[in-house]
């Protein structure tokens, strides 16, 4: 028995691995189309590239010609059966998200590429369908190279009208750095890092991503009024302002106010007083979409600036501020008063390069013919009570009261005006030189209240800095310099102008920038205070940003 049901078993298997041996295993192969759309894509690309109505407004031909070249025009958007890949699909999905970097969809014709899309989907293999696919993969080479120097370079092409500061060259090769996206685990990855390095530009964008999903980018607006005007008017239209903002639901629209507006306030560079002033009604009055269009001029901006590097000093025209950095950190924060809006500060990149301990103050013509001159016609003691020296352009001293001024007038002022040093001079007590052409500086001030003010545009273009005593010490120290604040004191002691040299030439950036972020993406906004937004606003939207 046990014989034989060995044999049952043995048989068994026998027939089981004959049976197994005699099954067929089908493998379905997908045809490879892809030779075939190369070979039309060729023999096509020159003609698609400059004979179709969607291709004659490329500036990037040369480009695009270059990059097929050397990839004998072999199609990167497509896979073996004529579909959109994976890249070109997230490349498709950035460009219709392009808005969270401040760059307008509208740019990219993305109803094109799903039109194309879907007749490449639809039609049999054939010319058309290979047509179709040529035209979509033109278009998706050359806005993604677009897309890119949009990213790093910035959408104006000029921006000489908008800042005298040259931009940074656009130093990418974009046919090569396209090659290289492809060898990348994240496509798009590569494409984001053509974006600028500052940590601010990104700390912005972030920003704009948060703000985008908490706004409605509605250009609708509520004319806030000041509270001097009618405050019960007023109030009730800060909180529908506020509620536009999103800083208010209806429903706690009364037991929130005063917490939101304050808020408000101090996302807006604003005095956090609770108060609809005509500052915070003017904040309040712009529409969510003009806020937007904040964030984009700023990142618009960023994109035309080179790296920085770990040391600087930087102030920020619209927001009244002066940061000092070093290695890459913010050490120090002052105050400061810029110029007026008929005397705009520059924008002026350069490098510090002395302090100056009781600086004389060398009044320019301008101020000398259009101020000085007409105190001094209506007062005869004005130039002695103010310690104005009056000079020839020689240098030689004249004494002022032997002058007629009366007969003095701009056209025939031949003097020059110097103010001797003190604390009533109106460079005060410090200064700190930057070369440029503008002859604009750092400075203290006697008139110390501006600092108390929530808009401190207020000087002839020079920069007055609160505690400018407590920066020069900071200067001076960490330049490890041989002079030191005690020095900065004794000259001052001596009523004696003294030049102060720094070992480590200092760069110091003035922008103006009326968009900011912090880490945690909170976007601050500030006053378009010389209106150079709107200007450059509106070059944005003739490119059809």
């Amino acid at each position: 028995m046990k014989r034989l049901g060995f044999l049952i078993i043995t048989s068994c298997l026998i027939l089981s691995c004959t049976s197994h041996k005699k099954e067929k295993v089908t493998i379905a192969v997908k045809p490879n189309y892809k030779p075939e759309l190369n070979t039309f894509f060729k023999e096509n690309f020159y003609n698609t590239l400059t004979s179709e109505d969607d291709f004659k407004e490329l500036d990037s031909i040369k480009w695009i010609t270059n990059f097929y070249k050397n990839n004998d025009f072999t199609t990167i958007w497509f896979n073996d059966s004529i579909q959109l890949t994976k890249s070109a699909e997230q490349l498709i999905s950035q460009l219709t998200n392009s808005k969270k970097y401040g760059i307008d969809s509208r740019l990219y014709p993305v109803n094109l590429f799903n039109e194309l899309s879907n007749k490449v989907e639809k039609e049999a293999f054939g010319e058309n369908k290979y047509l179709a696919a040529t035209r979509l993969e033109i278009l998706l080479t050359h806005y993604y190279m677009q897309h890119g120097k949009h990213l790093n370079y910035g959408l104006l092409s000029m921006i000489d009208s908008i800042t005298e500061i040259p931009r940074k060259e656009f130093a990418v090769n974009m046919p090569e750095y396209l090659q290289q996206s492809f060898e990348k685990d994240s496509f798009i990855s590569k494409l984001l890092a053509l974006q600028p390095k500052h940590t601010e530009y990104h700390y912005l964008q972030k920003g704009l991503e948060k703000f985008l999903e908490t706004s409605e980018l509605t250009t609708d607006n509520i004319n806030v009024i000041n509270f001097r005007d009618d405050s019960l008017q007023s109030v009730s239209l800060a909180k529908e302002a506020l509620i536009l903002h999103k800083y208010l639901t209806e429903e706690a629209k009364d037991s929130l106010f005063f917490e939101a507006l304050t808020k408000f306030q101090q996302d807006h560079g604003l005095k956090p007083d609770s108060l609809v002033g005509s500052n915070t009604a003017k904040a309040l009055s712009l529409s969510p979409y003009e806020y937007y269009k904040k964030i984009q001029a700023t990142l618009e901006r960023w994109r035309w600036k080179e790296e920085w590097p770990r040391d600087y000093l930087f102030v920020n025209i619209p927001s009244y501020r002066l940061e000092v950095v070093k290695n890459g950190k913010l050490v120090r924060e002052h105050k400061v008063v810029v110029g007026s809006v008929t005397n705009k500060t520059p924008e002026i990149v350069d490098t510090l390069e002395y302090v100056i301990a009781y600086p004389y103050w060398h009044v320019p013509r301008k101020i000398s013919v259009e101020e000085i001159l007409v105190k001094a016609k209506k007062d005869s003691t004005y130039l002695q009570r103010n310690n104005y020296d009056i000079m020839t352009y020689s240098r030689e001293h004249i004494d002022p009261t032997t002058v007629d001024w009366s007969s003095v007038t701009k056209n025939n002022f031949n003097y020059y005006i110097r103010q001797q040093g003190g604390g009533a001079n109106a460079l005060g007590l410090v200064k700190f030189i930057f070369p440029n052409k503008h002859s604009i500086y750092l400075h203290d001030t006697p008139t110390k209240y501006h600092f108390d003010l929530e808009t401190r545009a207020y000087s002839h273009g020079c920069i007055r800095v609160h505690k400018a005593m407590d920066l020069a010490k900071f200067l001076l120290e960490d330049d490890e310099n041989k002079y030191t604040i005690d020095s900065v004191y004794k000259y001052i002691d001596k009523k004696k102008e003294k030049h102060m040299s720094l070992n480590k030439k200092l760069p110091i950036f003035l922008y103006y920038f009326t968009a900011e972020a912090d880490s945690t993406g909170s976007v601050k906004f500030y006053d378009d205070v010389y209106g150079l937004d709107k200007k450059l606003i509106r070059k944005l939207i003739n490119t059809g940003n």
